[in-house]
């Protein structure tokens, strides 16, 4: 039986909007802080209104979502 834990949800504010992307400019892409760590800054997108200030919620497991670079010294390599 495997256990699996609960994403846990992160509050940012909102620091800066960038603009509107998607095809038809549904979703806005913005710079946030993160509340817990305040020198911690990523591109979000977010669909909706949203300003400057306001505070989003976004899943712990999304912060993962970042390419693993560890694997990319193989690629060069022959076989």
């Amino acid at each position: 039986m495997s256990t699996m834990s609960q994403p846990v949800a992160s509050k940012a504010r909102v620091i800066k909007i960038l603009g509107r992307i998607g095809a038809r400019g549904i979703l806005t892409e913005v710079r946030v802080q993160l509340l817990e760590y305040p020198k911690m800054h990523f591109l979000r997108t977010v669909k909706g209104p949203v300003r400057i200030g306001d505070i989003v919620d976004f899943e712990d497991t999304e912060l993962n979502d970042q390419p693993s670079f560890k694997t990319l010294g193989n690629f060069g390599d022959k076989a």
